[in-house]
């Protein structure tokens, strides 16, 4: 749901260049929505802090954002190594401080545990990840071996032979293969051919690059002229790779698919799902032999594959051969070094820091403890969030937010059944959808129990760099076994202790995890109208994710399928313009406009979860509107650089929060009957521009 607050910047500095945000859909400028800059550029943006908040008063009829979260915005600053701070961002750093007094225990009692106990594993890995000494002594020796093997290769069966090696740890190669639910056999785990992931990330980057792609390829050009320095290469002679390696993606770039494309496209879904079998994709690829790696690495397990891009694949066999191979070897290296540096010494990790702070414009860095815990936190979630659960979260929160999640289910269906635009085929459809929607409250019923996992330390001859490896081929195993075999929809998605929430399409289920239900989204002890406004708004946001631009292509097995008439689809699509249209008429206040496009499905998700609760709120007796309004506007509360403000704008799929927050009010009667909002006033939307999907 909601993009980091805070940001590991070691993380950052490995994903930032990597990775591609998608999220759906289109539209034009072709409408002038009066009023709507106002309600964001009238006031400080959260995002600028202190100084710029102290500067004027705030008017709750024309930033209602600003004015409730004032002190706050006022008080907060970021500390070392955050690029953002934010309501979630507070809870997290709470969840994080209760990790670290579970965790302590552990450490404390470190004699009792087994080799073979989680955790034994758990303290290897946390202090292998502290042990800068035996790092900086190793320095570049734990992958010496590896470079030295890229280096030797000489041709394509060369080249071949080192990918056999290394196709599962995610560090290497020109494509990957992964095992997902089958898209349109949502029982079913199915094994996918992806396109390669590209340096800088978005193949928009390098076909039609703008201010934006420019400023992440200098960035990136700069983080890994250093890291081939560090690895023995002069300036000259890695200023010369990084280059090669460029001009190598924009031989097939093209061919893949970008996030404007994603964006625009109502049946991407569909576009992405090509079915092979293995002899059809070596006739589409010939050079490439993924038949036989295939049957390898899935112990002949697999008959067909999806492909995502056939176009890029076919592509870029072509370039798949001898002539191709310095190039191919340049890049193997490249790809191979962002993959696995993060675990060596500290000079690769003062790098990683000035790069994001290049992108995110984050000072100073997290203490190696905070660090190392999250690593523990996402290696072993479901360890250390069973023992979190224990402690800090009761069945009582659970069995009231469970109550609260069916009651909005109902209000859900109401809402679908008064849609004026539906037919009642379509109708029926979309409460099916509700009426089998899963629901997973606070934490799983069962825990991943991590046999066949191994840590070893340093003095047992283990490297941070073999535990990465050994996790990434722990996690494909796991994978492996679920290949063929129907898929277990009871498992959670996120760890218990996670600040967040979701909906999963291919499963037609939502997750509250234990994390996000505490203040200021909820408290059993307060008033429903404020629990409405923050943990029931953003319960009914994931809900409304099951009819969204995204939702909207799955029926209620989690499978991609054409459930709308086509005339309900087309008014669908319509009234998903205009969101796009009025959210990309919205400045915040660097001057840059929201991308309605990319942000399209969770701004449908927040206005028709706001407007599930008002549902609610009407009929309640004598509703404190107050309450439910300030509490939406407390959790949207943030500060963050400037710099990650420009790049979440460009790259996160939810509009900026003081938007979602005085946007989203704006829509709704019962937010100027309360505040009594004029038309002269910041906050105001005219009636006929207001949106509403559902």
């Amino acid at each position: 749901m909601k993009l980091a607050n805070r940001m590991n910047k070691k993380l950052m500095a490995l994903l930032l260049a990597m990775v591609l945000a998608t999220t759906p859909i289109m539209a034009e400028e072709n409408t002038k929505v009066e009023q709507v800059e106002n309600i964001v550029q009238n006031e400080a943006s959260s995002s600028k802090g202190v100084d710029q908040a102290k500067k004027q008063e705030v008017r709750l009829q024309d930033d209602f954002y600003g004015t409730i979260n004032k002190e706050w915005l006022e008080s907060t600053t970021l500390k070392p190594g955050y690029v953002s701070m934010s309501a979630f961002g507070e809870l997290s750093d709470q969840c994080q401080e209760q990790l670290k007094e579970l965790f302590a225990e552990i450490l404390k009692n470190e004699a009792q545990y087994k080799d073979t106990d989680v955790e034994k594993k758990m303290i290897n890995l946390y202090k292998n990840y502290l042990n800068r000494e035996a790092r900086n002594k190793q320095g570049i020796e734990p992958i010496k071996p590896y470079l030295e093997k890229i280096k030797a290769i000489k041709n394509i069966e060369d080249l071949e032979t080192f990918l056999s090696d290394m196709i599962l740890t995610n560090t290497a190669g020109f494509y990957s293969l992964s095992i997902s639910s089958d898209y349109k056999n949502s029982n079913q785990k199915a094994f996918y051919v992806n396109s390669t992931n590209l340096i800088l990330g978005d193949s928009d980057y390098y076909n039609k690059p703008d201010e934006h792609a420019q400023l992440i390829e200098a960035a990136t050009t700069d983080y890994l002229g250093k890291m081939l320095v560090l690895v023995g290469y002069s300036e000259e002679e890695a200023a010369q790779k990084v280059q090669q390696a460029y001009a190598f993606e924009k031989k097939f770039a093209d061919k893949i698919i970008g996030q404007e494309e994603v964006t625009k496209t109502s049946n991407i879904y569909e576009k992405i799902y090509n079915v092979y079998t293995l002899d059809e994709l070596d006739q589409l690829a010939p050079h490439m032999k993924l038949k036989e790696k295939i049957k390898k690495v899935t112990n002949n397990q697999v008959e067909k594959v999806i492909v995502t891009e056939p176009v890029w694949l076919e592509s870029f066999d072509k370039l798949y051969n001898n002539d191709s191979i310095g190039e191919m070897k340049n890049y193997l290296e490249i790809k191979f070094l962002c993959g696995t540096v993060g675990n060596l010494s500290e000079d690769f990790e003062k790098i990683a820091d000035e790069y994001s702070a290049q992108l995110t414009g984050v000072q100073g860095t997290l203490p190696d403890e905070q660090e190392a815990m999250q690593v523990i936190n996402a290696v072993f979630s479901d360890a250390i969030g069973k023992l979190y659960v224990e402690k800090y979260f009761t069945e009582e929160a659970k069995e009231d937010v469970e109550e609260l999640v069916y009651e909005i289910i109902e209000v859900y269906k109401n809402k679908l059944e008064a849609v004026d635009w539906m037919a009642e085929d379509t109708k029926k459809n979309a409460i099916k959808k509700l009426d089998t929607m899963k629901v997973k409250i606070g934490y799983p019923n069962e825990w991943e129990d991590y046999d066949g996992l191994e840590f070893k330390s340093y003095d047992e001859g283990g490297s941070l760099l073999d535990n990465s490896f050994e996790m990434a081929q722990w996690s494909y195993d796991t994978l492996l076994e679920e290949l063929n075999k129907p898929v277990d929809k009871t498992k959670f998605v996120m760890p218990p202790q996670t600040v967040n929430a979701c909906y999963n399409p291919t499963s037609n289920d939502i997750t509250f995890p234990a994390g996000i239900l505490q203040v200021p989204f909820y408290d059993v002890n307060r008033s429903k109208e404020a629990n409405l406004g923050g943990i029931g708004a953003v319960i009914a946001h994931e809900i409304s994710h099951a009819f969204d631009t995204n939702g909207a292509n799955f029926d209620e097995m989690g499978n991609v399928k054409q459930w709308w008439t086509q005339e309900d689809y087309a008014k669908f699509e319509e009234k998903a313009k205009k969101v796009r249209e009025f959210y990309s008429n919205v400045t915040v206040d660097s001057g840059k406009k929201v991308n309605g496009d990319l942000t399209v499905s969770e701004n449908i998700a927040d206005i028709t979860g706001l407007s599930c609760m008002l549902d609610i709120m009407k009929t309640m007796e004598n509703p404190d509107y107050e309450a439910f309004f300030e509490s939406w506007a407390t959790i949207w509360r943030m500060v963050s650089t400037p710099e990650y403000e420009s790049l979440a704008l460009e790259q996160d799929s939810h509009s900026p929060n003081k938007v979602r927050a005085n946007i989203v009010l704006g829509q709704f009667q019962e937010f100027y009957d309360t505040y009594d909002i004029k038309e002269e006033d910041g906050m105001y939307i005219k009636p006929e521009d207001r949106l509403k999907v559902y």
